[in-house]
C-alpha cells in the first residue's frame, strides 16, 4: 500500500509540474510574437510558482519598463541583481532603466562595471555613450560614439546614436551621413529611420507663414500676415528670410499699414549655445501723414547648461505698429528681454523672463513673469502665473498707461493627440490690478489650438484667444471694465 501511494504522490507531482514547466516556454514565444499581454500572464504565473525564476522576472522587468512603470521595474531589476549578480544582459538592462528613470550616474558607473569585464560589449558602449547624452554632455558623448565606432565601424546601433548626438549638437547636415551608414546596415531598423526623416526636415528648405487677425472693445482692429523661408547655410548654420505686412484701424478715427522685410542666422557655439543675429527694414505708412522706414535688428544668445535647464538673452530694435494710433506716431522699440526654462521632473517645469523696452519717446517700460505647471494627468497641466509690468514717463508725451499691471492667475492646459490630429486648450482665472492705485479685477483668458501634420514636420494650425486682461489694452488708457480682447489666427509649415 505504501507503494501505491507513493506512486500516485509522485504522478500527482508529475500532473502539476507539467503544466508549470510549459508556461515558461509558452511566456517566451507570446514575448517572441509581440503578443505582450499574453506574455505577462504567462511570465506571472510562472513567477507564482516559483519566486527565484530569474527568467520570468527578467522579461517581466522589461515589460514594466516598456510600460512606463519604471519604479516597479527597478525593483524587479534589484531582486534580480541578487539572483544573479555576474549576469551582463541583466546589468547591461538594469543600467538602461536606471538611465530612463534620470538616474544617470548610477546608470553609468553599472555600465563601466559590465564594460570592465567585457570592453567589447557594443550594447554595453552604446548604452553608456548615450547616457553621458542625456546627462547634457553632449562633447563627451560624442567622444564615445566615435571611440566605440572605432572598434565596430559597422554597428547600426553605435551609428544611430552618433547621429542623433551630432542632430542633438546643432549639426543635422553631419548627422545625415552617419544615419545614412546605419540605414544601409539596418534598412528596417525604426529608429534610424525616423531619425533620417527628422534629419532631412532639418535640413531641408521650408516655408511658412502665419495670417493674425484681432480687434478689442475698445475699437482696434488689424490683419497681419509674415512668410518665412528658411534654409541650411553650412554644417550647423541656419538662415531665415522673412516679409510681412499689417493693416491697422481705430474706428473710424485713424488707419495705417506697415510692411517689413529682413534676415536672420542662427549657428551653434559647442553644445551648450548657440547665437541668432538679424537685420532688415520696415516702412510705417499711416493713412494720413508723413511715413517712416527705420531699420530693424535682433541679436540673442541661447544657452542649455544642464540637461533640464534652457535660457537666453536678447536685444531687439522695431517698430512699435501695434495700432493705427502707434503706426502714426512711428515709435521705435529698443528691447532687451532674459528667459530660462527648467524641467527638474517630467512632472515639474518653472518658466520665467523679463526686461526693459525703451520708446523713442522717452517712453520706457519693465517687465517680469513666471509661471510653474504641474503635471496631474496625462496631458493636464494646472499651476500658477503671475505678471508684472510697470510705465515710466520722462518726456511731454506718452503712450503706455498705466504706471503699473500686475496679474495673478491660475492656469490649465490641456494636450490632446492622436495620429497626425492635435488639440491644445489653455485657460485661466485670477486677479488683475490696473495702476497701483486702482481696486483688484477678476482676469480671465481662454485659448485654443488645433492641429494637423503630416511628412516629418509639415503642420497646419488654427489659433484662437479671448481674454479680458489688460495686457491686452492697446489705447494706453486705464479703463479696463467690459473690456474683451479677441484674436484668430492660422499657421502654415511646409518642408521642400
Amino acid at each position: 500500500m505504501a507503494g501505491g501511494v507513493l506512486l500516485f504522490l509522485v504522478a500527482a507531482a508529475g500532473w502539476l509540474v507539467r503544466p508549470l514547466a510549459a508556461q515558461l516556454p509558452d511566456a517566451e514565444a507570446a514575448f517572441q510574437r509581440g503578443d505582450y499581454r499574453a506574455a505577462r500572464a504567462a511570465y506571472e504565473r510562472a513567477l507564482v510558482a516559483d519566486s527565484t525564476n530569474v527568467r520570468a522576472l527578467y522579461r517581466l522587468a522589461i515589460l514594466d519598463s516598456w510600460d512606463g512603470k519604471l519604479s516597479r521595474s527597478l525593483g524587479r531589476f534589484a531582486r534580480l541583481r541578487r539572483l544573479a549578480p555576474r549576469d551582463g544582459d541583466i546589468m547591461v538592462a538594469h543600467a538602461r532603466v536606471l538611465a530612463w528613470a534620470d538616474r544617470t550616474a548610477a546608470a553609468g558607473a553599472l555600465y563601466d562595471s559590465v564594460l570592465a569585464r567585457t570592453p567589447e560589449r557594443t550594447d554595453a558602449l552604446a548604452g553608456r555613450a548615450r547616457t553621458v547624452a542625456w546627462s547634457g554632455d553632449l562633447d563627451r558623448a560624442e567622444g564615445l560614439w566615435r571611440e566605440a565606432l572605432a572598434r565596430h565601424a559597422d554597428e547600426p546601433e553605435l551609428l544611430i546614436g552618433l547621429a542623433q548626438t551630432l542632430y542633438w549638437k546643432g549639426q543635422p547636415a553631419l548627422a545625415e551621413g552617419f544615419a545614412a551608414r546605419a540605414r544601409a546596415l539596418a534598412p528596417q531598423d525604426r529608429t534610424v529611420l525616423e531619425l533620417e526623416r527628422e534629419l532631412r526636415a532639418a535640413v531641408r528648405p521650408s516655408v511658412r507663414t502665419t495670417f493674425d487677425g484681432a480687434g478689442d472693445s475698445d475699437g482696434n482692429t488689424f490683419v497681419a500676415q509674415e512668410a518665412y523661408y528658411e534654409a541650411s547655410l553650412g554644417t550647423a548654420v541656419r538662415g531665415t528670410l522673412r516679409a510681412g505686412w499689417r493693416r491697422a484701424s481705430f474706428d473710424t478715427v485713424a488707419a495705417g499699414s506697415s510692411f517689413g522685410v529682413g534676415g536672420q542666422i542662427f549657428a551653434p557655439l559647442g553644445a551648450r549655445a548657440a547665437v541668432q543675429a538679424g537685420l532688415g527694414a520696415r516702412r510705417l505708412d499711416p493713412d494720413i501723414g508723413r511715413g517712416t522706414t527705420p531699420l530693424t535688428a535682433a541679436l540673442g544668445l541661447r544657452l542649455r547648461p544642464a540637461r533640464f535647464v534652457a535660457g537666453g538673452i536678447g536685444y531687439s530694435r522695431a517698430p512699435f505698429d501695434e495700432t493705427a494710433v502707434l503706426i502714426a506716431r512711428g515709435l521705435i522699440v529698443d528691447a532687451l528681454d532674459w528667459s530660462v526654462d527648467i524641467s527638474p521632473s517630467p512632472r515639474w517645469s518653472v518658466s520665467a523672463g523679463g526686461g526693459g523696452a525703451w520708446l523713442s519717446d522717452s517712453n520706457s517700460r519693465y517687465s517680469a513673469v513666471v509661471a510653474v505647471l504641474a503635471r496631474v494627468a496625462p496631458g493636464v497641466q494646472v499651476g500658477p502665473f503671475a505678471r508684472v509690468m510697470g510705465y515710466r514717463r520722462s518726456g511731454a508725451l506718452g503712450y503706455f498707461a498705466p504706471n503699473r499691471f500686475t496679474v495673478l492667475e491660475g492656469r490649465l492646459t490641456a494636450d490632446w493627440r492622436r495620429a497626425r490630429w492635435g488639440a491644445r486648450v489653455d485657460g485661466g482665472v485670477g486677479s488683475q490690478q490696473v495702476s497701483d492705485t486702482a481696486a483688484h479685477q477678476l482676469e480671465w483668458h481662454v485659448g485654443l489650438t488645433l492641429t494637423r501634420g503630416w511628412g516629418a514636420s509639415n503642420e497646419i494650425a488654427l489659433v484662437g484667444l479671448l481674454t479680458n486682461s489688460a495686457v491686452a489694452i492697446a489705447t494706453g488708457g486705464t479703463r479696463t471694465e467690459g473690456f474683451r480682447y479677441r484674436t484668430l489666427g492660422l499657421r502654415f509649415q511646409q518642408g521642400l
